[in-house]
């Protein structure tokens, strides 16, 4: 986990803290058991577990609870997100989210979830060995600024950077170009930025294939087949 990232989850453990925990959370009955209520007493807010929130999580202000109560498990939920394989798919966390429109929260609590999912973003492309194509989606989704998101994504053969790009030329250049159900959410100009982003960096792979010939042979047949997808697919 980067600094950065450490960070921004401690600012959301502090500006949501005005949250407190209700002992008693309204729950559909035919949605929200006993023993799922019964999850979220076991433990303080920083040791409930995966197990203990999903259930929470996909039923959050829809049929479990408000916004407010949302807001009180909300920065677990997000560390649990951006840290383990946290069960609940990142489309319905950030879903939650926007559901709970939280561009009207008040201005801490937002520049508390701008920083959060920059931090996590740029945790994701520098840590992860694949382009995380929910969490890019998502996270622009809420930010509405791809500018930001790829150019906090600066490659490098240091972390894993350089990785991931090459997992997004391979498994997602044709689905950016043709405008495939990957990325249908996104408009087509921001779908542009993207592809141009992408191609602006070609030389980063011919120098990565170079490198990686002699560290990561294996590696370097991917990067040898991103480069001519790059080159060729039009």
């Amino acid at each position: 986990m980067t600094k950065e990232l450490e960070l921004s989850i401690e600012r959301l453990y502090s500006t949501f803290s005005r949250y407190p925990f209700r002992s008693e959370i309204d729950g559909c009955p035919c949605c929200v058991s006993e023993s799922d209520k019964e999850k979220l007493h076991t433990k303080k807010l920083r040791s409930l577990e995966e197990e203990d929130l999903s259930r929470y999580a996909f039923k959050a202000i829809t049929t479990w609870g408000d916004v407010e109560d949302f807001k009180h498990f909300l920065p677990r939920i997000l560390e649990l997100l951006s840290t383990t394989n946290f069960i609940v798919n990142t489309f319905v966390v950030l879903g939650k989210v926007n559901y709970g429109n939280w561009t009207s929260w008040p201005g801490d609590e937002q520049t508390a979830i701008k920083e959060f999912l920059i931090s996590w973003w740029t945790d994701s492309v520098k840590h992860k060995t694949y382009f995380d194509k929910e969490a890019f989606v998502e996270i622009y989704k809420l930010l509405g600024d791809i500018e930001l998101l790829i150019n906090k994504w600066v490659l490098s053969f240091e972390d894993n950077s350089f990785i991931t790009y090459i997992d997004l030329v391979i498994n997602y250049y044709k689905d950016l170009l043709y405008g495939k159900k990957s990325f249908k959410e996104i408009d087509k100009e921001t779908i542009d930025k993207v592809l141009a982003w992408i191609n602006d960096r070609k030389g980063m792979i011919e120098k990565g294939f170079f490198y990686f010939e002699k560290v990561d042979p294996e590696f370097a047949e991917e990067v040898s087949r991103a480069l001519y997808i790059v080159e060729h697919i039009k």
